[in-house]
């Protein structure tokens, strides 16, 4: 393994590629030593250029892509503590939907010929000469997102009644 480890090493330094002579560099001393070798800037004049390249590009990424994979499982207020405050996504669309239940309602509404709030409490309506007297229907309406049923009256005249 040994061997093996030092024969990718020696095709590394001869490699015209900036990133993997900086590896090699890295990597030489470690198959006999077992340590890396860091004092790079002595060694090599080109570490500078390349440190500096990558340091642009660390700058470029957004900082959220830069934390550890552990990061996902951190609840909100954990991953603020740990990486600050986070930007939000962007939005790239917004999808507009009018729960079932609204469009119900507002047919319904529409359909009623007096609303409930012109009507005084027990199916009257006053006109100035008297009342008249009203039909109530009373409907119930469920909310699909919630789960929760709403009652509402639709009033309408009733016609000569006596």
């Amino acid at each position: 393994m040994k061997g093996a480890l030092t024969e990718i090493i020696q095709l590394a330094t001869l490699d015209s590629d900036p990133w993997v002579l900086m590896v090699a560099d890295i990597l030489k001393s470690f198959p006999d030593t077992g340590s890396l070798n860091l004092d790079l800037e002595e060694q090599n004049p080109n570490v500078q250029d390349i440190l500096g390249e990558l340091r642009e590009k660390v700058n470029e990424c957004e900082a959220s892509a830069m934390l550890p994979l552990e990061c996902q499982y951190l609840n909100k207020n954990a991953l603020t503590t740990l990486a600050g405050p986070l930007t939000p996504p962007v939005k790239h669309f917004q999808l507009k939907r009018k729960p079932k239940s609204a469009t119900l309602r507002a047919e319904l509404l529409q359909k009623c010929e007096c609303p409930p709030s012109a009507c005084g409490s027990g199916g009257f309506m006053s006109d100035g000469q008297g009342s008249t007297t009203m039909l109530v229907d009373t409907v119930f309406e469920m909310n699909y997102a919630t789960g929760q049923w709403t009652r509402f009256k639709k009033y309408k005249p009733m016609a000569n009644v006596s």
